[in-house]
């Protein structure tokens, strides 16, 4: 953030009080920290149905994260909500950080109606059921993947705005905007107090113990450079994978929250404030494309890489299924013979895979306009590109907590 932020250099009891949802995921985690480091807060606690002892914590979150701020409970539930809204000392909590949901690919659409769109519902509810000064502001995790895929002419002009058309591509980002449109509705529908929310639509996210995308990326490039192959990429060059480093998104949130407690949303207002009203694309300045991420893994593992030629793309489109059980049936048992050797169990040992997924490989754009959370939310963006020595400090995480081979 540019500007201090107003908890900072408050008394402890001044300080808000701090509810995470999926408090021990990648994002959860790190946010914990964030506010942990900069004493932000006068109370956190973290809720997750995973138990911290199997969440593969490192130690640098032993603090932030300790059992004493954790409730293990399934915030999807409404019986849960008095549990996990009643704050050990504070009266009622000031911000509620929803960082909880189901990032698995390839998952049947029920379970993500569940695990993110019903979550987001019971969340909201509740929130929207509470009086002032007891009403927490809400900010809400979603995904850049809800806008449909843009033209040439809108990425050339600096990628797509909150405006945009909403056309998810993956079965996550559809329940993502379902609940979206879930919190619309419940803001327009909960009397004259409203509800405090903002949305962020993130990039790819990514940083030290990333297990995502770039993650499965950095996994396929080493096992290229064991078996002294060329990595080739479909689709080509030019296409938009935008991402945005976890620091980055944690300051995004914070600003986010206090955004939201100024910004109500009701139904008795004049004017009704739309869901992308309260959005805002979180992603970094870098335009990251696959050209660049190429070049980027060319410089870190010193291999060859390239691109796959018209007809391989067209048969890839396809039969997607044959070309992604190919790729994988290439790289995982090499990936499985570097584990051993390095004495490491996949799953056990470590937590990344090369294992390519079907949905992530698709010939669509991540391409997003960062200006509104920055002109709004007076955001400032701190990585600003993804950098070789950015992802070589990534690797660096993985070596300290024995997770790379």
């Amino acid at each position: 953030m540019a500007s201090k932020s107003p908890s900072e250099g408050a008394s402890t009891d001044e300080k808000p009080a701090i509810l995470i949802i999926g408090g021990l995921g990648y994002i959860g985690r790190f946010l914990a920290l964030y506010i942990h480091d900069n004493k932000l807060a006068s109370e956190v606690r973290l809720v997750d149905k995973v138990l911290p002892q199997l969440a593969r914590l490192p130690p640098e979150f032993s603090e932030a994260c300790h059992t004493s701020k954790f409730m293990q409970a399934d915030a999807s539930r409404p019986q849960s909500n008095e549990r996990i809204f009643t704050p050990t000392k504070a009266k009622h909590y000031t911000y509620v950080f929803n960082c909880g949901a189901e990032t698995r690919y390839s998952q049947d659409p029920s379970i993500y109606d569940l695990r993110n769109t019903q979550l987001s519902k019971n969340l909201a509810t509740y929130i929207s059921q509470q009086k002032p000064p007891h009403k927490p502001s809400l900010v809400e995790f979603s995904t850049g993947m809800i806008y449909k895929p843009p033209s040439d002419s809108t990425i050339a002009s600096g990628g797509c705005t909150e405006t945009a058309q909403l056309k998810p591509w993956l079965k996550i980002s559809k329940a993502k905007l379902k609940g979206e449109e879930t919190l619309e509705e419940i803001a327009h529908t909960c009397g004259p107090e409203g509800l405090n929310y903002a949305t962020l639509r993130l990039g790819h996210v990514y940083g030290r113990f990333d297990t995502g995308f770039l993650a499965r990326g950095l996994c396929i490039a080493r096992v290229y450079q064991h078996i002294g192959k060329e990595m080739k990429w479909l689709w080509g060059k030019s296409l938009r994978v935008n991402t945005v480093h976890i620091e980055d998104v944690c300051t995004a949130a914070w600003a986010a929250a206090q955004w939201a407690s100024l910004h109500p949303t009701s139904s008795t207002s004049t004017q009704k404030q739309k869901m992308n009203d309260v959005a805002f694309n979180i992603t970094d300045d870098g335009d990251l494309s696959q050209e660049k991420l190429a070049s980027l893994f060319h410089t870190i593992f010193a291999i060859e890489t390239g691109f796959q030629n018209t007809l391989i793309n067209q048969f890839a489109k396809m039969n997607l299924d044959a070309v992604v059980g190919e790729v994988n049936e290439e790289i995982l048992q090499p990936w499985a013979d570097l584990l051993k050797a390095k004495g490491l169990n996949a799953g056990q040992g470590s937590p990344l895979s090369p294992f390519m997924e079907k949905e992530l490989i698709k010939d669509c754009d991540l391409s997003l306009n960062n200006g509104k959370a920055k002109r709004e939310l007076g955001w400032v963006v701190r990585e600003r590109e993804m950098t070789a020595e950015g992802i070589r400090g990534i690797l660096r995480s993985y070596e300290g907590v024995g997770w790379w081979p």
